[in-house]
């Protein structure tokens, strides 16, 4: 075995190590802290059980599941960006109508198709924005 080889295996095994020692350390701490709501029984062995078992499905599982889970995340981001967007459009809105200057209002007509279809261009333009002065 070459001497990079040696230490990329010795890298690696040092980081399952951690991953174990991390996550053991994670179970004493939920018994210990959060009692009420992490019970767990079976002394060492059961603690070291389950480090083992959330280090292993943190190492393998978890990667799959945030792959798997991609369309739930990018839905929950465009509802946040349609949240964020549609306050800030409401914020403008109420602004302008609390300035009462002769003459001037704005109205987002439509009920909620107008906000949503505002909101997005408006938050669609303002990242166009943001990439061009990058």
């Amino acid at each position: 075995m070459s001497s990079a080889n040696a230490e990329k295996h010795t890298s690696t095994l040092l980081k399952i190590i951690f991953r174990v020692v991390m996550n053991t350390g994670l179970v004493v701490l939920f018994q210990t802290s959060f009692s009420t709501f992490f019970i767990l029984e079976g002394g060492v062995k059961a603690l070291v059980l389950v480090g083992l078992t959330l280090a292993f499905l943190n190492w393998l599982i978890v990667p799959i599941l945030h792959v798997l889970s991609l369309p739930i995340k990018f839905f929950a981001w465009i509802i946040g960006f349609l949240i964020v967007n549609m306050a800030a459009l409401w914020l403008t809105v109420w602004f302008v109508a609390s300035v009462a200057i002769e003459g001037m209002s704005l109205t987002i007509g439509g009920g909620i198709v107008g906000w949503l279809v505002i909101s997005f261009i408006l938050g669609f333009g303002n990242w166009i924005v943001r990439a061009i002065l990058k």
